[in-house]
């Protein structure tokens, strides 16, 4: 099969509806369209929770927004095919000619088929009932390679270029093991505004700052809060920094729980921030700490180092792209094992404070180093 010639197209719209940490991932492709086809209109559809995170950016010309709780609450009710049938008519008004499907999932490719696109791809695994409604890209799936990459082939079989040697931009990022690619994630002046005025109420605006995710979506993927508290206490007292927890709404437990365990007084936005600003937070980062969730993902695409805490997931494949030196895991004789049957967590937990605080110190000293 060949691929549609894109200097003859128009408009495309990306299917990468969720979670978070995957748009991250994903989010190189419309770079990549956008750099090689800069006369594309390219559009991306996504869930409510996860879209914020491509808000603004200057590679993405629409976004579409799913709301996912009122369709998940009542998928059959009323409200939900009045929600399919308005974002129908969106996509259908914006004569979208391509669809890219990334996700390989119904709840992606639907949205190819409910907004009349006739061209319709898919790439890598096709599940559950896709393959009758894409067609699928003859690009081999490699789990040695970075899923970046296996995005990026997408772009590549389209046409596009996938590799960028100009983003290299300094000899900062001679550290980067992955080839240089864009990550069109954008960041407004008022986040980082408001970011600055919430760390500075806590006493955290000077710099270096270290800020740490305890969260990680499901249990399986966080390290222990008592390591998280002690790890804290120890880079404040040891090394005189900073250190900031940022978390959602829904991590407010976790907040208390820190503020129990920890001998020093607990420094955090948790729940305090939106999206924006708390990715203004990791911006400004000299080093984010945190397991597999969207953060180690926002952090490495604005290239601040990651200390990620890894479990049962496999960094190599879907850890902070470039930074795989900087990712702290256990390999043991179960490991990738079904997330759901992981029960003991014995190659999270095994993650020592000792290691975290040496991998951390070795990348706040490069940090200081740049600075001056």
């Amino acid at each position: 099969m060949r691929p549609i010639d894109l200097t003859q197209i128009e408009r495309v719209l990306i299917l990468k509806v969720s979670s978070m940490g995957d748009i991250v991932h994903a989010s190189p492709v419309a770079a990549a369209l956008k750099r090689s086809f800069p006369h594309l209109r390219i559009g991306w559809i996504a869930e409510d929770r996860h879209a914020g995170v491509l808000e603004g950016s200057p590679r993405v010309d629409r976004l579409h927004i799913i709301p996912h709780k009122a369709l998940r609450t009542r998928p059959f009710g009323r409200s939900a095919w009045q929600i399919v049938a308005q974002l129908s008519r969106e996509l259908r008004a914006e004569r979208y000619q391509v669809a890219i499907d990334l996700q390989g999932l119904l709840k992606s490719a639907i949205w190819g088929v409910l907004g009349g696109i006739p061209v319709r791809y898919g790439a890598h695994r096709m599940r559950e009932l896709t393959p009758l409604l894409l067609r699928r890209m003859p690009i081999p799936e490699r789990s040695d390679r970075h899923v970046v990459q296996q995005y990026l082939d997408a772009a590549r079989w389209l046409g596009a270029s996938g590799e960028f040697p100009d983003l290299y931009t300094s000899p900062d990022d001679a550290h980067l093991l992955e080839p240089p690619v864009e990550f069109p994630l954008f960041v407004p002046d008022t986040a980082r505004q408001q970011a600055a005025y919430k760390l500075a109420q806590l006493g955290a605006d000077g710099k270096p700052l270290i800020s740490i995710n305890p969260s990680a979506g499901r249990e399986w993927k966080r390290w222990s809060l008592d390591k998280f508290a002690e790890l804290s206490d120890r880079m404040e007292t040891e090394w005189g920094v900073p250190v900031v927890f940022i978390g959602g709404p829904g991590d407010k437990p976790l907040e208390d729980g820190l503020r129990t365990l920890k001998k020093r007084p607990l420094r955090s936005l948790i729940g305090r921030t939106n999206l924006k600003e708390a990715m203004a937070v990791v911006e400004r980062s000299a080093v984010h700490i945190c397991g597999d969730t969207g953060t180690a993902h926002i952090a490495a695409a604005f290239r601040v180092p990651v200390v990620g805490l890894y479990g049962p997931t496999r960094p190599e494949r879907t850890g902070p792209y470039g930074q795989r030196a900087n990712v702290l895991d256990k390999r043991l004789l179960c490991t990738a094992c079904p997330p759901d049957r992981c029960i003991r967590k014995e190659c999270l937990q095994w993650i020592t404070v000792e290691e975290v605080l040496a991998k951390a110190h070795t990348l706040l000293e490069h940090a200081r180093a740049r600075a001056e």
